[in-house]
């Protein structure tokens, strides 16, 4: 698979424990697609940084990037978003429910101060 954003190669990782969700990392951007993010699926997301390896320098110079095809189903993906109280931004198939993040998106997202404005961007 070709990343949606960068065109690198992407590698396919999992996470950890009971009910994997299946990730692929860009080799080049280091960016994260995820095949179907629900916010149920943020449970199984135990370690952010082990899945997230990559400079969130990187991953914003991709931020300005809005005709992002999806990999899974070639349309092209939404971008959500919401500037207050905290800055989101990340790529979401309205078709499919497949995701992609910039790289230190996913880290930062599920931090403290984001989590809930992320998980409501997010579909059931």
């Amino acid at each position: 698979m070709q990343c949606p954003k960068c065109y690198g190669e992407m590698d396919t990782i999992s996470t950890d424990g009971e009910g994997q969700i299946r990730i692929d990392r860009c080799s080049e951007c280091m960016g994260l697609y995820f095949d179907s993010l629900t916010r149920s699926d943020l449970v199984m997301v135990k370690d952010s940084s082990a899945i997230d390896t990559g400079s969130a320098d990187l991953g914003a110079e991709f931020d300005d990037m809005v005709y992002v095809e999806c990999p899974k189903c070639d349309k092209i993906m939404d971008q959500r978003k919401i500037d207050d109280p905290v800055q989101i931004r990340f790529e979401l198939c309205t078709t499919c429910y497949s995701t992609f993040l910039d790289a230190g998106e996913l880290r930062q997202y599920l931090s403290d101060d984001y989590r809930l404005e992320f998980e409501a961007l997010l579909p059931e």
